[in-house]
């Protein structure tokens, strides 16, 4: 679950789980834009979230494969 926490400065920041900062990655990657802010995604923006959902991705494939082999 996702935990706020105020900075010394007074900034809010949201700290969120794995699971949660998926789904909101593949959110603004099929919108196309940021839901909070509106703001348009730009291609590094698109790179980064499709990376780190590829990654997510390949490391429950390994965890997957090693727990079949009895690891």
């Amino acid at each position: 679950m996702a935990s706020i926490v105020y900075a010394k400065k007074g900034r809010k920041r949201i700290l969120r789980n794995p699971a949660e900062k998926s789904k909101r990655y593949a959110r603004q990657l099929k919108n196309g834009a940021v839901s909070e802010t509106g703001e348009v995604l730009t291609d590094t923006q698109k790179a980064y979230r499709s990376g780190y959902l590829d990654a997510r991705k390949d490391n429950a494939k390994a965890y997957k494969h090693n727990k079949k082999k009895g690891r």
